[in-house]
C-alpha cells in the first residue's frame, strides 16, 4: 500500500467513475468537530446522549437540542456553516463525470451547498432541515418549528398529535431512512471505485457500502487523519486534512 496522490491518482483515473463516501472528518475545516479524533465530540460528549431512547425519554435533552438548533451551534439547523475546499473539489470531479455521487454520514448538508444535487447525495444519517413527528409522522421544515422556539416554546411538539418531534436524523437506535439507502446503494453500484473522506469506517450499517464494494473488486482510496477500520483493504490510503489532500488528489487526475 502507498501513501502518494499520483499512485492514488493513477487508482482512480483506471476505476471512473468515483463514489465518494464521506464521514465527520471532511466538514472540520469548515468548522464542525469530529467524533472519535483526539480532540472529537466524544472527548466532551456522553454519546449516549445521542440515542433515541434518551431523546425520547428525557425532555430536558430534546430542550437542549432545540436550543442548539435556534443558536447554530455546531450542526445545527441555523449553523452558517460553508463548504471547503474538499466539498467544493468533489463538485469539480461530479461535473467534469468523474464522480457518480457522494454516501456521507454527515447530517450538516455541505454537500449539497456546495453543489452536488440532491439526486448525487445520500445522507445515510438523515438531515437537519426537516423535522419528523415521531408519533404521526408528520414532518415541517426545520426553520417553522425554530420560529416557535424563539416565541418560547422550549420544546416544541407536533400541532397535530402532541408527539415528540426531532430533525430527521438518525440518533442511535435508529434504522436508516429506507429510500436514502437504496440511493447509496444505487450509485455504489455505478461506481467502479470508492473515495473515502474524514471516516473511519467503522459505522455501520454505513460502512457496509465502502466494504461491499471492495469485496466486489473495487479499489478503495482513503483520505483521514488517523487510522481507519479498513485501512488494511486501501488500494491507497492519504493522511492529510480533506480539504488540501482531496484538492490535490482532483487537479492530480487531470494530470
Amino acid at each position: 500500500m502507498t501513501d502518494s496522490i499520483s499512485d492514488a491518482a493513477e487508482v482512480l483515473r483506471h476505476h471512473l467513475p468515483i463514489l465518494a463516501f464521506t464521514g465527520a472528518g471532511i466538514s472540520t475545516e469548515s468548522g464542525i468537530p469530529d467524533f472519535r479524533g483526539p480532540n472529537g465530540l466524544w472527548t466532551k460528549m456522553d454519546p449516549a446522549d445521542f440515542t433515541i431512547e434518551k431523546y425520547l425519554a428525557d425532555p430536558e435533552r430534546r430542550k437542549r437540542g432545540w436550543r442548539m438548533h435556534a443558536e447554530g451551534s455546531l450542526w445545527g439547523a441555523r449553523a452558517t456553516l460553508i463548504p471547503n475546499a474538499a466539498h467544493l473539489a468533489l463538485v469539480d470531479l461530479y461535473r467534469d463525470q468523474r464522480l457518480v455521487g457522494c454516501v456521507t454520514q454527515n447530517v450538516d448538508g455541505l454537500h449539497l451547498k456546495a453543489g452536488l444535487p440532491e439526486e448525487a447525495v445520500a445522507e445515510v444519517h438523515g438531515h437537519v432541515r426537516t423535522v419528523r413527528c415521531y408519533d404521526c409522522g408528520l414532518t415541517w421544515p426545520t426553520e417553522e418549528i425554530l420560529l416557535r422556539v424563539d416565541q418560547g416554546e422550549e420544546e416544541p411538539r407536533c400541532a397535530v398529535c402532541g408527539g415528540i418531534i426531532k430533525t430527521t436524523t438518525v440518533m442511535f437506535g435508529e434504522n436508516l431512512p429506507e429510500a436514502i439507502v437504496e440511493r447509496a446503494w444505487a450509485l455504489a453500484y455505478r461506481a467502479q471505485s470508492v473515495l473515502a473522506i474524514g471516516t473511519t469506517l467503522g459505522v455501520w450499517p454505513a460502512a457496509e457500502i465502502p466494504f461491499s464494494m471492495v469485496q466486489a473488486g473495487k479499489p478503495l482510496v482513503i483520505v483521514n487523519e488517523g487510522e481507519t477500520e479498513m485501512d488494511r483493504l486501501a488500494t491507497v490510503r492519504l493522511e492529510g486534512k480533506a480539504g488540501a489532500t482531496v484538492s490535490e488528489l482532483a487537479r492530480s487526475l487531470d494530470r
